[in-house]
C-alpha cells in the first residue's frame, strides 16, 4: 500500500511538472497585444493599441505627451505616461524658433518635467528639454475608471534620428502595444485588481472574486515566466524601461515588485468579496499573459 501510495504522488508530481512546463513553454504565434482576442473575466480588456504617432520622424521636433498621477491616493506614485488618452492633443510636429529654456528650479512645472525626463531618461537626448504647456485637470481613465490628475508637457527634441515607435517612444523601450509579454502581464494585472474593486464597491462579489482571481493568478505567473526564459529559454530581453500602461515606466525589478504588490493587494480583495485569502491557481492560468487565450 505503501509503494503503490508513493507511486502515486510521483505520478501526481510529474503531471504537475508537466503540466507547468507546458504553460511556461507556451507561446503565441501572433502578438499577444492586437486585440483580436481580448480577455473576459470577468469583462474584457482589450490591449493598449500602438501610437498613433509610430513612424513618424522630423529633425528638430516637439513630441507633446499627457503626464498623470493618481488624484485619489496620498502616494501617486511615478508619472504615467498616458497618451492613448489624450487625444488629438497628443501630437509629433516639427520645431520652429529657438529650443525653449528649462522651467525655473523650485516650481511645480519643474518637478513635472524632471519626473517626465525621468520616465523617458532611454530616449532623452543631452541638450532636449522638457516643456510644461498646461494646467492640472482631472480625468477618469476609460479604462480603468481610476481618477487622474494630468497636465500636457512637450518634449522638445534636438534632432530625432529615430522615428516614434509603437510604444510612442524612439530608444529602447518596452510596452504592451508593442508586443512585450511582461508589460501586458502587469497591465493586465492592474486592471483587473481595478475592476475587482469596482465590482466590490458595487456589491457583486462573485465578479469580485473572478476579476481578482485573474490578478492575483498572472501576477504569480510573471516571475516564473521570467525565471523559465532566462534560465531554461535563454530568451530574455532586457530593456532600460518598461513603459506600462497604469503604472508608469519602469524598470525591471520594479515591474516585477509592483506587480507582486498588486497581486498580494488582489488576493486581499478577493478575500474580503467572500472568497480564500490564498486563491489556488493553474498554471495555465498564470501563464496566460504570453500565450493565445
Amino acid at each position: 500500500m505503501e509503494r503503490e501510495r508513493r507511486a502515486d504522488l510521483a505520478s501526481a508530481h510529474r503531471e504537475l511538472e508537466d503540466e507547468q512546463q507546458t504553460a511556461l513553454g507556451a507561446s503565441c504565434e501572433k502578438a499577444v497585444v492586437q486585440g483580436s482576442q481580448p480577455r473576459c473575466e470577468p469583462s474584457c480588456y482589450r490591449a493598449e493599441p500602438a501610437d498613433p504617432r509610430a513612424g513618424k520622424k522630423l529633425g528638430r521636433a516637439e513630441i507633446v505627451h499627457l503626464a498623470c498621477t493618481r488624484s485619489d491616493v496620498a502616494d501617486a506614485g511615478p508619472i504615467i505616461l498616458a497618451d492613448e488618452i489624450g487625444g488629438a492633443t497628443i501630437a509629433v510636429r516639427a520645431a520652429r524658433g529657438r529650443v525653449p529654456k528649462p522651467h525655473k528650479k523650485g516650481t511645480w512645472e519643474a518637478e513635472v518635467a524632471s519626473a517626465v525626463a525621468e520616465a523617458l531618461r532611454p530616449e532623452l537626448g543631452r541638450r532636449d528639454v522638457i516643456r510644461v504647456t498646461g494646467a492640472w485637470k482631472k480625468v477618469s481613465h476609460p479604462v480603468t475608471k481610476e481618477r487622474l490628475r494630468c497636465v500636457t508637457v512637450s518634449h522638445h527634441v534636438a534632432g530625432m534620428r529615430r522615428a516614434l515607435d509603437e510604444c510612442g517612444a524612439r530608444g529602447p523601450v518596452a510596452c504592451e502595444a508593442g508586443g512585450n509579454a511582461a508589460v501586458h502581464g502587469i497591465n493586465v494585472v492592474h486592471y483587473r485588481l481595478a475592476e475587482a474593486r469596482q465590482l466590490q464597491a458595487a456589491g457583486k462579489d462573485t465578479e469580485c472574486q473572478r476579476a481578482a482571481l485573474e490578478a492575483v493568478a498572472v501576477a504569480r505567473g510573471l516571475p516564473r515566466w521570467r525565471q523559465y526564459v532566462s534560465l531554461n529559454v535563454d530568451q530574455w530581453k532586457r530593456y532600460p524601461r518598461y513603459r506600462t500602461r497604469f503604472d508608469g515606466c519602469l524598470e525591471e525589478e520594479s515591474l516585477f515588485s509592483t506587480a507582486s504588490a498588486l497581486g498580494t493587494a488582489a488576493q486581499i480583495v478577493h478575500g474580503e468579496c467572500g472568497g480564500p485569502a490564498n486563491p489556488k491557481t493553474t498554471a495555465a492560468h498564470e501563464q496566460s499573459f504570453h500565450t493565445c487565450w
